[in-house]
C-alpha cells in the first residue's frame, strides 16, 4: 500500500504545526466538548480562497497538486483510489448556494449542517430558501482528558423539523476517540441519539485535530486516526445506516490512509470557489459564513454530487 509523501520542507511545517478540520468559531456546551463543523466546528476556521485550478502534473507514481489550503506540494497516488472526476467549469452559484451542471443537466443539491448554536430554525423558510439537504450534529466525544460523550439538544428537533418540510436529513457526530474501542463505542452512542429516526443521508464521522488546545487526540497516529474511522464507519453500516468521514485535505492527505478507507463516502471541507482536492468526495462544505432564511446566525453552506456518490442515499 502506498503512503502519501510530500516535500521534505512541507512535511516539516504541515507536521511542525497542529492540525485542525474546518468549521466555525463557537461556544460549545463545555470547554472541553470539542468542535464539530455547522457553526459548532474547530477553532481557527479557515479563510475563503480563490482557487488555482493548476493542471496536475504527473511524473512516476508522484503527483504535483496546487492545494488552495496547502500550496503547492507532491503525493504519491494511492492505488484504489478514485480521482476526482468533478469539472470545476461545472460550479456556478445561485441565490448564493452553489449548483454543479455537468453535460448541461444539473448534478447537485444544495445543503447546510447544523448543530444547537444555529438556535430555533424555521424549517419551511429554509426550504424556500432552495436547502434540499441537512447533515445535522447528533453528539461529540469531549477533547479533554475524561473524553465524555455528549448529544447535541436540538438533534432530534431539526430532525424532525427539517423531514416535516420536505428536507432530507443526514447527521454526523464529533469524534476524539483514540482507540477502536472508542470509536465503535462513538457509532452506537450516535445511532442511539436518534431514538429509531432514520436518515436520508448518511452519518458521518468527524474526526478532528484540536488547535490551540491540549486534547486527548494529540498523540494519535496517523494509522491509528485511520483505523478509529474504519472501526466507527463499519459500526455505522452494522448498525444500518450510510457511514461517511469528514475532513479538509490536510487529514485527508496526510492523517488518513486513504486506500484503508476507500469504499467510504468523503464529506470535504475546503473554503473557496471550487475545490482542489485531488480524490474524488461526494460532498463539499464549501463555507462557514451563509446565510439561509430561516436561520439567525451564520451557518455552513454544502454541496452534494448526485453522479458521484457510491450509494444511492441522495434518492
Amino acid at each position: 500500500m502506498k503512503r502519501i509523501i510530500c516535500l521534505s520542507l512541507v512535511l516539516a511545517v504541515l507536521f511542525g504545526a497542529v492540525l485542525t478540520g474546518c468549521g466555525s468559531k463557537n461556544n460549545q456546551n463545555s470547554s472541553n466538548n470539542g468542535s464539530a463543523s455547522a457553526n459548532s466546528g474547530s477553532e481557527g476556521s479557515q479563510s475563503s480562497q480563490t482557487a488555482t485550478d493548476a493542471p496536475v502534473q504527473a511524473t512516476g507514481g508522484k503527483v504535483h497538486i496546487q492545494d488552495n489550503v496547502l500550496g503547492d506540494i507532491w503525493i504519491t497516488e494511492l492505488e484504489g483510489v478514485e480521482r476526482n472526476k468533478l469539472d470545476n467549469i461545472g460550479f456556478s452559484t445561485e441565490n448564493g448556494l452553489k449548483v454543479y451542471t455537468e453535460n448541461g443537466s444539473k448534478a447537485s443539491m444544495a445543503g447546510i449542517d447544523v448543530s444547537y448554536n444555529c438556535g430555533n430554525i424555521d424549517w419551511k423558510k429554509v426550504k424556500e430558501a432552495g436547502i434540499d439537504f441537512v447533515m445535522v450534529r447528533l453528539g461529540g466525544r469531549g477533547y479533554g482528558d475524561e473524553g465524555s460523550l455528549y448529544s447535541d439538544e436540538k438533534a432530534l428537533e431539526y430532525i424532525n423539523g427539517a423531514k416535516q418540510n420536505g428536507i432530507k436529513v443526514g447527521g454526523y457526530f464529533f469524534s476524539q476517540a483514540t482507540t477502536n474501542d472508542e470509536a465503535v463505542e462513538e457509532a452506537k452512542y450516535a445511532v442511539s441519539t436518534l431514538n429509531g429516526l432514520k436518515l436520508d443521508f448518511p452519518l458521518a464521522y468527524d474526526w478532528e485535530i484540536i488547535k490551540d488546545d491540549n486534547a486527548r487526540t494529540d498523540g494519535v497516529s496517523s494509522a491509528q486516526a485511520t483505523e478509529c474511522a474504519k472501526a466507527f464507519c463499519d459500526e455505522i453500516k452494522n448498525q444500518g445506516f450510510t457511514p461517511m468521514i469528514y475532513s479538509p485535505s490536510k487529514e485527508l492527505y496526510f492523517k488518513y490512509d486513504l486506500a484503508r478507507l476507500k469504499d467510504i463516502d468523503i464529506w470535504y471541507c475546503e473554503y473557496a470557489e471550487v475545490p482542489s482536492f485531488y480524490y474524488q468526495f461526494s460532498m463539499w462544505q464549501y463555507s462557514d459564513h451563509g446565510k439561509v432564511d430561516g436561520i439567525d446566525t451564520e451557518v455552513d453552506l454544502n454541496i452534494c454530487f448526485t453522479n458521484v456518490a457510491q450509494y444511492n442515499f441522495f434518492y
